[in-house]
């Protein structure tokens, strides 16, 4: 699975990538696999797996997706 970190959430992932590659065995809950990253769940305003908006807490990926991560955007 192909996981792009959005915003500050490549600071939570040593060498701050903008792209994660995560190997899966089998379907995943999303949610899962960001803790074990130690992604903070609160804090992804905006899921997206294979181009379409996804809840966080309900999707499922398998080995061959890919996902984008957004926090929220806030203007100053």
């Amino acid at each position: 699975m192909r996981l792009y970190l959005g915003g500050f959430f490549s600071f939570y992932v040593p060498q701050r990538p903008l792209w994660l590659e995560v190997k899966l065995e089998s379907p995943q809950p999303l949610r899962k696999i960001l803790q074990q990253q130690g992604i903070p769940l609160p804090e992804v305003a905006l899921t997206v797996v294979n181009g379409e908006l996804v809840d966080v807490e309900q999707a499922v990926v398998t080995d061959e997706d890919e996902v984008r991560l957004y926090p929220p955007i806030d203007g100053g």
